[in-house]
């Protein structure tokens, strides 16, 4: 490979020197705007006739150097007046501060993406009273919709009424797993979303709630919101509409606004006392919708796998990189631990564990800066507003949630839990306990909030 040229990797590194080697005016904080193929413009708030030609000659030949990520001479930077609403560029709530990893480099930028624009979210949590559990993986086939169906019996089993979105809308499986098709209700999530953008949102909302069969056998309700309507033969027709960001009342909405009032709607139909929430796989926009946009809790289930690693890596790094979006999710994760081994345990989990603070300490962690020579030796008050764990504190993020192999749950069939004899008490606390324990834990001081 050829490295006299510029790629993406090096772009805004770059961008950082050229904008601190430049004499720019001391009021005017220069914007970068990154377009969707990733080439740069550096906007400055101020009308053209304000800026020395020669300022604008330099700043535009220095960004010529990036590249196939200039966007050509003379066409590099943009003043105030070369917008038609300057104040929507210049105040966006989506401008972030990227900083470099392990750097001193911080730029201010502007992200124009075709899709996960939802992991760049820098909005506070959505505001809850209700406690919103999300089940995510960065990979398929760990056990994630298991463990949610295990702890909405359990939770049900204690006297809750719980409500269970399927947002997995590319694999559907959540209703499979608790609710017979011919339970199913008559409209789901995708058919909100495509009637929604034509006005008849609340009518698909009256008919979108399944009660399972599950419920027949606890103190309290499971209530599913599916992904499908029933007997639908039009599904994919419907999801390949269904992302799309649509005008409700002459006002534009992005399709995480949608998801957001979709759940707020179904919160305040139902009142459920927790909801459980089965995110897609994987680096999707539905995920960052899930973890970003709801999650009072979101449970990252992984394997001591390279891949796990490496997946959580790509997601922790991006969130490394912009700050404000790491300390808006980073208080809100729980890594799990899925499909634990039966043998040599102490190993695997030490293992497991080391891993996960790694991942943590090297990405979402605050490094501790030393103790000032002259402080005493026992005076912590400068680390007290540092997010940082040891890696033996247990409810840090990076300490796992553990879930037991037990080859009886690996294709079982939870509408089986409540019926007398198939499924012990004993061994779902032997499997599911560690982590049922966690998450019942944060329902309770939710509540108490």
């Amino acid at each position: 490979m050829s490295r006299n040229k510029i790629f993406f990797n090096d772009v805004l590194p770059k961008v950082a020197d050229i904008l601190s080697a430049q004499t720019l005016p001391p009021d005017v904080e220069p914007l970068v705007i990154r377009d969707i193929h990733g080439r740069i413009r550096i906007a400055l708030d101020m009308p053209r006739s304000s800026v020395a030609d020669e300022i604008i000659t330099d700043l535009d030949q220095s960004l010529s150097a990036l590249g196939a990520y200039s966007s050509g001479k003379g066409k590099n930077v943009l003043c105030g007046d070369d917008f038609f609403d300057p104040n929507s560029i210049f105040n966006s709530p989506e401008i972030l501060q990227w900083v470099q990893p392990n750097g001193n480099k911080t730029v201010r930028i502007l992200n124009r993406l075709v899709t996960g624009q939802d992991w760049d979210s820098h909005e506070e949590s959505h505001k809850t009273k209700k406690t919103r559990l999300v089940f995510f993986g960065i990979k398929g086939g760990v056990g994630r919709s298991t463990a949610l169906a295990i702890l909405a019996y359990k939770l049900a089993n204690s006297g809750k009424k719980v409500l269970l979105i399927d947002l997995d809308l590319e694999s559907p499986g959540l209703s499979g797993l608790l609710l017979p098709q011919n339970r199913l209700a008559d409209f789901g999530v995708v058919d909100w979303l495509i009637e929604d953008a034509l006005g008849q949102g609340d009518e698909a909302l009256r008919s979108m709630i399944s009660v399972s069969p599950l419920s027949e056998y606890t103190q309290g309700e499971i209530r599913i919101a599916a992904a499908m309507g029933i007997d639908d033969t039009n599904y994919l027709d419907k999801l390949s509409r269904a992302y799309g960001d649509v005008a409700i009342n002459g006002k534009a909405e992005t399709f995480t606004q949608r998801i957001r009032r979709l759940v707020d709607k179904l919160e305040e139909t139902e009142q459920p006392d927790v909801v459980l929430i089965d995110s897609r796989a994987g680096l999707h926009d539905l995920a960052a919708v899930s973890i970003v946009g709801l999650a009072t809790t979101a449970f990252l289930f992984a394997t001591d796998t390279e891949q796990s690693w490496q997946g959580y890596r790509l997601l922790f790094s991006h969130w490394q990189s912009f700050p404000k979006i790491a300390r808006n999710v980073r208080e809100r994760l729980a890594i799990v631990q899925a499909l634990f081994p039966e043998a040599d345990q102490s190993k695997r989990a030490r293992h497991f564990l080391e891993q996960s603070y790694q991942l943590f300490s090297e990405t979402l962690y605050e490094e501790i800066p030393p103790s000032p020579a002259d402080q005493p030796s026992n005076a912590l008050d400068f680390q007290e507003d540092l997010f940082n764990f040891d890696i033996e504190i247990e409810n840090a993020p990076h300490y796992p949630l553990r879930i037991n192999w037990n080859n009886r749950f690996q294709e079982f069939d939870p509408k089986l839990l409540g019926q007398q004899g198939l499924f012990s008490e004993a061994e779902i606390e032997a499997s599911f306990g560690n982590f049922m324990d966690k998450a019942i834990q944060l329902i309770g001081d939710a509540h108490r909030e």
